[in-house]
């Protein structure tokens, strides 16, 4: 690996781990920010928390910097990388998951999104890519047989990605048709401030998915295309320099945009850095 990669890798990293540190820190020590939406987010910043501390200093221990005497511990090293991202993935679309069922159905929500099954929810986002992972490394350590490889790929890749598409489309045009009738309605009934702020609350949750969705689809293409690359046998996939920091970035960048356009997250951090400086 390259200076640059390792100058950018720990910078990312750095910012990983401060950035999820922070929010896990604030959302368990606010009282008013244990929400449901926030456990979701909560157990998405640990996903992301542990993708900053394992990925690029793993990394750069084991490479010829610091020593050569590693080399077997490449293994360990990837699958941990894989635990880690793909634990993100399902924690992503459990999170979006929620948010579409706020935008979509606020009606049910409540009876939806109860504690329990927002606990269920939660946990089934960390045992699903535990236990595959622990399966894979019990069972085939050193060589993926080529189903396992598919069901890695469908699992934790395509069908994230397509399910966190289908929840954005829909969110989007649900909060662009909620945006018409809000204006008709305020004309008609002179009720402009308290229509246009749930209207303005959906398109900040709206944005905010967004953000975090994009440079999802980014980072997990390109692991998707190498994937298929390793399974059809086409070419070598050499463009680690490239694609682990677009994974470390992915999780880094989460904080900032919760700061950004989670109203309540935001509102804590302003008075926090008030109380601060």
């Amino acid at each position: 690996m390259e200076t640059w990669f390792w100058i950018l890798g720990w910078f990312l990293s750095f910012l990983t781990i401060i950035g999820n540190g922070f929010t896990i820190f604030l959302v368990c020590s606010r009282r008013n920010l244990r929400t449901k939406t926030n456990a979701f987010i909560v157990s998405l910043a640990v996903a992301d928390f542990c993708v900053g501390l394992s990925v690029i200093p793993s990394m750069f221990f084991c490479s010829d910097i610091i020593t050569n005497t590693c080399h077997r511990s490449q293994l360990w090293i990837m699958n941990i990388r894989l635990l880690f991202s793909n634990t993100f993935a399902v924690n992503l679309c459990s999170l979006v998951l929620d948010r579409f069922i706020a935008i979509i159905h606020p009606l049910k929500y409540i009876t939806l999104m109860t504690r329990p099954r927002i606990i269920q929810v939660i946990s089934f986002s960390w045992v699903l890519p535990v236990s595959f992972n622990v399966l894979k490394v019990t069972l085939y350590f050193k060589t993926l047989p080529v189903p396992f490889i598919w069901l890695s790929i469908i699992f934790f890749k395509f069908l994230p990605s397509v399910v966190l598409m289908l929840f954005f489309v829909s969110m989007i045009f649900h909060v662009r048709r909620h945006g018409r009738s809000a204006r008709i309605v305020a004309k008609q009934l002179r009720f402009n401030h308290q229509v246009s702020f749930k209207t303005q609350h959906e398109k900040s949750a709206v944005i905010m998915m967004g953000l975090v969705i994009g440079v999802f689809l980014v980072c997990y293409g390109m692991h998707l295309r190498c994937s298929f690359t390793i399974l059809f046998h086409t070419t070598s996939c050499r463009d680690e320099n490239y694609k682990i920091p677009v994974l470390v970035l992915n999780s880094a960048i989460n904080p900032l945009v919760y700061a950004f356009f989670k109203r309540d997250i935001k509102k804590e951090f302003k008075r926090l850095v008030g109380a601060v400086f």
